[in-house]
């Protein structure tokens, strides 16, 4: 009863919270949705992240954002995975080109122009589609498919469900089942034999078995997230505990960070980054992603707690009220004088400035001619302050950060500004380090054809602010069947990394020869993939459809079936007739 009534008390706290900052908030976007927001979970290798504003690209990092217009380029022996909050997976091996085009609860579009992807709909109505120069794909609910793209050819493999395939020639449409695949190039599609690359395929089932693993073990924070953030319960499992709290009259329950040191705060272990216009908290704590982009800090009791953002709250009998589920940047306020900079962690119901919109409690402004009374800020005593040429090249400022400042010395010496600009640090345009994600030396960067195609791409994502899941839908339901031409033979997909030198970057096409390989090597036949679900989540696929479950479990006999994978699973690993005898 004790517990029911604290998770009540934050319920109606945050929907009180929302409330209030409604009343000051710019009016919500068509449809009534937040901007929804992606993050890197993991990377093996260098991914970088093409910079528009300076026409250039920096090396990317675990835990940064991956949103809307966002392109990004992989080296050859890279690998990174992307958790999209409207349940949508994807992970990318080498040579990949990627860039989202459009995301919204019920879509998440992306442009892929080379490499490797395998991609998880694990939504109950949400689409998935993947332009590419050969065609799109076009993935309903509890689908998992992986594409290969290279240079002159592409191919799709389902693994689970079922996808649609509109070729750019001749815009027909081709389904492709479970457990068969399609090949294509620019003027015909034909079948292949449905297999993946054996490396590839061992490095997602070795990140789907992490995940059940993670995912089983939830524990009080898959009940007391919202559904979109449970595949991150694990890491608040891991690195804290939920406590009640006596606040402002009330007994709430917050998450305690328990892995941290005695003098930790929020937003002092990680660095600042200009993420589209906004300054972007990239956090070093495994718990830092969730903690630092969601929700909100809380000080009391000589501790700070984080209070968790609610999806919907019925309060008494009337309707469901929308309530604090954005993604921000870093919810702080600033403050600087000529030779320092500072940021001051947010209070619930204090005001939170962006260039973007991005939740439904933050302000968009167009000047930074705003009157803020420095000393209203609740944890102005709580600041974090450095020297201003630390600001974007420290990567934790728990060393670097003054001491002793106290709140008195601040409401004295130091003014409040609504963003960081050129009012804040004079050099600010100039400052190039403000896009980095971290002092990573890159030393070989993208031809600039890839550069052609990103720009090509956010032209596309400009039009597609509109998109629905439904009119996708509708769209390849009107696109004619196409006919398999069983006759041809299409070149297996391969692809040339284009990486080059620094000063090579500019060189005419032809004199950079891009060195091509095949995205495929040793192969094996296809097996279905299982994803577990975190407790309190309702069935998300992708799993493993009744009959063909059962079709496998006869097949594999007692005690077979839940080697490497989810219960029910044929043994993953398991070679073809082709490979055992030496197939390539």
């Amino acid at each position: 009863m004790t517990k029911n009534f604290a998770g009540l008390s934050v319920i109606f706290f945050l929907a009180f919270v929302s409330i209030a900052s409604a009343r000051s908030s710019p009016p919500r976007p068509p449809g009534g949705e937040d901007v929804l927001v992606g993050h890197i979970s993991h990377v093996e290798g260098q991914l970088l992240r093409y910079v528009s504003e300076e026409n250039d690209w920096v090396a990317t990092v675990k835990d940064a954002p991956f949103g809307l217009d966002d392109a990004l380029y992989s080296d050859e022996d890279s690998k990174a995975e992307f958790l999209i909050p409207n349940d949508t997976w994807i992970r990318t091996g080498g040579s990949t080109q990627i860039q989202l085009i459009a995301l919204k609860r019920d879509v998440t579009e992306a442009d892929m122009a080379s490499g490797i992807a395998r991609f998880y709909n694990r939504s109950a109505k949400g689409v998935i589609k993947v332009t590419t120069e050969y065609g799109y794909v076009i993935a309903d609910r509890e689908t998992t498919f992986d594409l290969y793209v290279g240079d002159e050819s592409l191919e799709v493999v389902t693994l689970n469900g079922r996808v649609d395939f509109v070729h750019a020639g001749n815009q027909k449409r081709y389904d492709v089942i479970s457990g068969s695949s399609i090949v294509a190039d620019g003027n015909q599609v034909t079948s292949n034999e449905a297999n993946v690359d054996v490396v590839w395929d061992d490095w997602n089932v070795e990140r789907d078995r992490l995940w059940r693993k993670w995912q089983e073990t939830a524990g009080d924070s898959g009940r007391y997230l919202p559904k979109t953030l449970r595949d991150e319960a694990y890491v608040l499992e891991e690195n804290g505990r939920w406590e009640e709290v006596r606040y402002e009259g009330a007994t709430r329950r917050f998450w305690r960070p328990t892995s941290i040191s005695a003098e930790w705060s929020p937003f002092t272990a990680g660095r600042w980054t200009d993420y589209h216009g906004d300054n972007t908290w990239i956090p070093d704590e495994q718990f830092g992603y969730v903690t630092h982009h969601y929700g909100n800090w809380i000080y009391t009791g000589n501790l700070w707690y984080w209070a968790p953002p609610v999806a919907e709250v019925r309060v008494g009998s009337g309707p469901f009220l929308a309530v604090g589920l954005g993604w921000y940047p870093g919810r702080v306020g600033w403050i600087h004088t000529g030779a320092e900079i500072g940021w001051v962690p947010l209070a619930w119901n204090e005001r939170y400035y962006s260039h973007r919109r991005w939740g439904s409690r933050n302000t968009v402004i167009n000047t930074t001619n705003i009157n803020i009374n420095i000393g209203n800020y609740r944890y102005l005593d709580r600041a974090i302050v450095v020297n201003r040429d630390r600001l974007y090249s420290s990567r934790n400022y728990r060393d670097s950060r003054l001491a002793n400042i106290s709140r008195e010395t601040i409401t004295r010496d130091y003014r409040a500004a609504a963003i960081v600009d050129d009012r804040v640090l004079d050099n600010y345009k100039t400052i190039r380090e403000r896009h980095n994600f971290g002092n990573i030396e890159v030393e070989r960067k993208p031809h600039e054809v890839v550069r052609d195609r990103i720009q090509h791409n956010e032209k596309l994502s400009r039009q597609a602010r509109k998109v629905s899941s439904s009119a996708f839908l509708q769209n390849v339901r009107k696109s004619k069947p196409g006919r398999l031409d069983r006759d041809v033979s299409i070149t297996q997909p391969k692809v040339g990394n284009k990486l080059v030198g620094l000063g090579e970057v500019s060189n005419p096409k032809s004199a950079s020869n891009f060195h091509q390989k095949a995205l495929k090597n040793a192969t094996r036949q296809i097996q279905p993939v299982h994803v577990a679900t975190v407790q309190g989540r309702e069935k998300q696929g992708p799993t493993i459809r009744p009959e063909k479950r059962a079709k496998k479990e006869q097949s594999a006999g007692p005690g077979k079936n839940e080697q490497n994978g989810g219960p029910g699973d044929k043994p993953r690993g398991q070679k073809s007739h082709k490979e055992k005898e030496g197939h390539k």
